[in-house]
């Protein structure tokens, strides 16, 4: 299981939209093509359905703090399809956040290149051994502390520094699927009938 690698096209853009704890409220037609996984078997269930099993828990838990701090983050993941294949992705996640109602997160995904892959592929392999072998997430933690201040980078600089520049890395991003549309349908104002309602009429308007 999860052992055969998915190709991704680099000219695909999957896009999910989520509440505030990480449940789908939303996926474009590519993430349902690329996963394997429908609108019927995704929507209300939580995103970690796609995880690899083998994602570090200290990585994610650097993605949840951004969003709860409504911060933009970039975040390079391991994910997994319906079929039991993987797939690596560079993801973009923004979050909403409003006083008087819930967070809505936005998370668009593209191919990773091969080199930057491989990269991370060996930290990851050596958090998650570090976070599954007695260390726990603590050592994890002060381990990739380490990691960055060894290169003088962080997570998000790294990420950026290895696409040519910010400016690069958002172009790349929104290169099929725009700010406007990534934010074109907010999960907290929609219930499970309306979405699925939505996306009817997305496909018929051949939007996606």
């Amino acid at each position: 299981m999860f052992e055969i690698e998915k190709g991704l096209e680099p000219d695909v853009t999957l896009v999910c939209k989520l509440s505030k704890n990480g449940d789908i409220k939303y996926i474009n037609k590519a993430y349902a093509d690329i996963t394997g996984f429908s609108e019927t078997d995704l929507i209300g269930e939580s995103h970690e359905i796609i995880q690899h099993p083998k994602m570090p828990k200290i990585i994610l838990d650097l993605a949840w703090e951004a969003i709860r701090n409504g911060k933009d983050q970039y975040l390079i993941s391991k994910n997994v399809t319906k079929n039991g294949e993987y797939f690596w992705t560079i993801a973009d996640i923004r979050s909403k956040i409003n006083d008087n109602r819930d967070t809505a997160i936005f998370i668009r995904r593209k191919y990773l290149p091969t080199e930057i892959k491989n990269e991370f592929e060996k930290l990851y392999e050596v958090l998650y051994g570090i976070e599954s072998n007695g260390g726990g997430e603590e050592v994890a933690k002060k381990y990739l502390k380490g990691f960055w201040e060894d290169r003088g980078t962080t997570f998000d600089k790294y990420i950026i520094e290895k696409f040519g520049g910010e400016k690069n890395l958002k172009n790349y991003m929104a290169t099929e699927v725009s700010d406007k549309e990534l934010f074109s349908v907010d999960p907290t104002d929609m219930n499970i009938d309306d979405i699925l309602k939505f996306v009817k009429k997305k496909k018929k308007r051949r939007f996606w």
